[in-house]
């Protein structure tokens, strides 16, 4: 079974994080500047497992909650599928027995941000080269 403790340290890069539900959904999307229309498609994926309601509608996000939808975020920005993203929430809830595939997953992505960092590194080499190009043409363009 899955340790809430042990989730919240793998996601917290300052340490120790406040489970005390107190943000808002409209204060959330400010924080971490995502809509409250994508935080709720989100929540109803069952993206956001420890999230805590008022009332059983009104969703409050905890410090702890904000670091888990920045790993959420992470995960999208490097090009995994919500549904992909759904899968590795659901090994996190079923506990450490899925440790080897989690590492795995991240494995993976880690892989393919280290491809796609190659390839920006060379666009922006041909970009500066560009750059300088242009700005040695103009000196002499100036004489």
């Amino acid at each position: 079974m899955v340790n809430l403790k042990d989730c919240i340290s793998s996601i917290s890069l300052e340490g120790k994080l406040d489970e005390m539900p107190k943000y808002s959904i409209t204060q959330t999307e400010k924080i971490v500047k995502i809509s409250t229309y994508t935080l709720r498609y989100y929540d109803n994926l069952g993206l956001f497992p420890f999230l805590q309601r008022a009332g059983g509608a009104k969703r409050f996000f905890s410090d702890a909650d904000i670091q888990w939808v920045h790993l959420i975020e992470c995960l999208r920005n490097t090009g995994m599928s919500l549904t992909e993203i759904r899968h590795y929430v659901e090994l996190c809830l079923i506990g450490n027995e899925t440790l080897p595939e989690r590492l795995d997953i991240l494995d993976h992505q880690e892989e393919i941000m280290q491809q796609k960092l190659e390839e920006m590194q060379k666009h922006l080499k041909l970009l500066q080269f560009k750059k300088n190009y242009y700005k040695n043409l103009s000196t002499q363009n100036k004489e």
